[in-house]
């Protein structure tokens, strides 16, 4: 298989008996290993959860978190500047239904994709300049942003000058161009 998907999973008895609903993507290998030399946003965050977040690991699990630096490269910023687009596009368009309908009707534009927008901006942003990620840094600011404290002006102003910020520290950026994939296979 290449990729398995499960979503909305619920566990009745996670968080003292209150329940926890789960989403599952399960993907071949060789896959996840493409995607990560990719830099795929979505597939480098899975390396980056912090220890106390993580259910189970293998021991492969943790030699390929133990090398997951290896992993980062210029690259991520084509990969995360794509993915920030696109949240970006999302953030007014398209009608909602639901929680999601009364999030934007409330606010203007729906705060989850406002959120994902910073967020990956923000993640880029580290890994150039330091050739890290740690997906907690900046929590108080999404945490804003979701509680709908920022407004879309706000969001897109912001966004727009660290697009400009980001592309000048790309070339500037000492991340190696390519993962080392010859590290990788080893």
């Amino acid at each position: 298989f290449e990729q398995w998907q499960k979503h909305h999973v619920f566990d009745q008895d996670a968080l003292g008996g209150r329940g926890r609903e789960y989403d599952f993507q399960v993907f071949n290998i060789v896959k996840y290993f493409s995607l990560l030399m990719e830099n795929n946003p979505t597939v480098i965050d899975s390396l980056f959860t912090p220890r106390e977040c993580v259910v189970h690991c293998t021991e492969v699990g943790n030699m390929v978190r133990d090398n997951r630096k290896l992993f980062l490269s210029k690259r991520c910023w084509a990969k995360y500047k794509g993915y920030a687009m696109s949240q970006l596009h999302k953030m007014a368009g398209h009608q909602r239904s639901g929680k999601r309908k009364q999030i934007q009707e409330k606010y203007g534009f729906d705060l989850k994709f406002g959120l994902h927008l910073v967020r990956l901006l923000y993640e880029a942003e580290m890994i150039l300049t330091e050739g890290d990620l740690d997906l907690r840094r900046h929590n108080e600011h999404l945490k804003a942003i979701r509680r709908g404290e920022w407004t879309e002006k706000q969001i897109r102003e912001w966004a727009a000058e660290k697009e400009f910020q980001l592309e000048k520290i790309y070339f500037t950026s000492e991340l190696q161009k390519e993962p080392n994939e010859h590290a990788i296979k080893d």
